[in-house]
């Protein structure tokens, strides 16, 4: 049985403007092995769309733009890329420290690892929704 929490904090921000999210949804998964708690964590950026992050004992390693809360992934250009995931700075650590999986240090974008610059106000990214194999500019 899952589990929704509204209104619930997450360090999950934006990846785009670094803003925080409104209709925070924070969802019990389950447990996975070992009895590790797992949880969605999703929330919306009025400006960029709906983003989630998946959290299982350690930080997430990627955060996904969605159509929704656990929705299909939806594609974003920057630069002339298409981006469907923005790794997280503890996707390139040691990930057999133990640390807080809710510390928002490790939640940051790894922007170095995508090969592109952060996006500015001045540059705003092309965003594009993917609906069961349809495209349609969002």
């Amino acid at each position: 049985m899952t589990s929704v929490r509204r209104a619930s904090y997450t360090p999950l921000r934006c990846p785009l403007c670094g803003g925080e999210l409104e209709e925070v949804v924070v969802r019990q998964l389950g447990r996975v092995t070992a009895r590790l708690p797992w949880q969605l964590h999703a929330g919306r950026c009025p400006e960029h769309g709906w983003f989630q992050a998946e959290v299982i004992s350690r930080p997430p390693r990627e955060i996904f733009p969605v159509n929704r809360p656990g929705g299909i992934a939806r594609r974003i250009v920057l630069e002339g890329k298409e981006i469907y995931a923005f790794p997280t700075i503890w996707n390139r650590l040691d990930t057999r420290q133990e640390v807080d999986p809710f510390d928002p240090r490790y939640w940051q974008i790894d922007w170095e690892r995508l090969g592109i610059r952060p996006p500015t106000r001045a540059v705003q990214p092309e965003l594009v929704e993917t609906l069961a194999g349809s495209r349609r500019h969002a």
